[in-house]
């Protein structure tokens, strides 16, 4: 299988861990990955302006006639509203007015569904079976959004992987909650409080980790989470990982090559939990 790859911003940036532990999944997976040559913002959930945020994901989309794939749920919301709007004939052409290249239309996946469908199929990859680990699945908000793929009021594609990784999928409340990083900046307190929230929800539910598809969610809960804790003066310590390296783990694939060094709350003695189970089945 080949893909056409957007890494999107942050994965070049303070998200790295998501673009190293995607490349090394989807390399385990043999799964081709052609990054886009010339790429550039998806536009973001800044870009108020509609049509210009549309002609920024066009010219992304332009560049190929490969599915494109991309692991950020952000990215992954922007390139799919574009392509919807870019069905409408006249959008397109005033689009396609000021493009090199004639956007032609595009397929939209998240590494997520990908990684799914393939595991799905053959699951003999899976060396490390994530046997008895807790995991809760935090959506956010933008996987599920525009609709069509995946349900906003009951998602349960990341609980459907977990169980394949043979770990348990913990239900929590607040699964589809916005993690608070949109006002994180104008409202920074009515932010942390809302990643408490979460992150207090998950831990009462038992898990050992928290998976994210999206680098907003992976900031207010995990790179935040130590001063939440601060704040309202109750330990977490809750790993977060990108989805990625929960499958990379059962996959065999190192911290190094998932980017664990790079989580503010070390997955290190989860990660050790998870062989020391093994190694008494």
């Amino acid at each position: 299988m080949k893909l056409a790859y957007y890494p999107g911003c942050v994965s070049l940036s303070t998200g790295k861990e998501m673009d190293r532990s995607t490349r090394a999944v989807f390399s385990s997976l043999e799964i081709e990955l052609e990054e886009l040559e010339d790429w550039n913002c998806c536009g973001a959930t800044h870009v108020s302006n509609e049509m210009v945020a549309t002609g920024l994901a066009a010219r992304n989309m332009s560049q190929t006639e490969l599915d494109i794939v991309t692991s950020c749920s952000i990215c992954y919301s922007n390139l799919r509203a574009a392509a919807m709007k870019l069905e409408d004939v006249e959008i397109r052409a005033k689009v396609n007015a000021v493009l090199e290249k004639e956007y032609k239309g595009a397929k939209i996946r998240h590494a997520l569904d990908v990684i799914l469908e393939v595991l799905e199929k053959d699951d003999q990859g899976i060396v490390v079976p994530l046997k008895e680990l807790k995991v809760a699945a935090y959506y956010g908000c933008l996987l599920s959004r525009p609709p069509g793929v995946y349900s906003p009021e009951y998602p349960v594609v990341l609980e459907k992987l977990i169980r394949i990784l043979q770990a348990d999928a913990v239900d929590f409340r607040r699964k589809t909650f916005c993690c608070g990083g949109p006002i994180f900046m104008p409202k920074e307190e009515a932010a942390n409080e809302t990643a408490y929230r979460i992150l207090k929800d998950a831990k009462e539910a038992g898990a050992e980790v928290i998976i994210t598809v999206c680098p907003l969610c992976q900031f207010m809960l995990d790179t935040k989470q130590r001063s939440v804790e601060q704040r309202y003066g109750e330990e977490i310590g809750i790993p977060v990982l990108y989805v990625t390296q929960l499958v990379g783990i059962a996959l065999g694939l190192g911290p190094d090559d998932l980017g664990m060094d790079m989580n503010s709350v070390s997955p290190m003695p989860m990660m050790e939990r998870i062989y020391q189970r093994m190694a008494e089945q």
